[in-house]
């Protein structure tokens, strides 16, 4: 019989933290190069955190898929 995740909160949750944490680095990280180069329009506080979602986006559907994802089945039955 497959095992079920018992902690299915926890999962998302830190799904959610990660989230948080990575868009606010890329939102900081972006205003401290525009600072830094002195641009007149905000381009880095544009682009990295796009790149960021883009990159979790990627990372979501990689972890919820039923082929290859990380909670994969190792259930080896014949």
């Amino acid at each position: 019989m497959p095992q079920k995740d018992s902690k299915p909160f926890l999962q998302y949750a830190s799904l959610a933290t990660q989230l948080l944490v990575s868009f606010a680095f890329a939102a900081f990280g972006g205003k401290w190069l525009d600072l830094k180069i002195f641009s007149r329009k905000p381009v880095f506080i544009w682009i990295l955190p796009l790149l960021v979602g883009i990159g979790l986006i990627i990372k979501v559907i990689k972890d919820t898929d039923n082929k290859t994802g990380a909670n994969k089945n190792t259930d080896t039955k014949k």
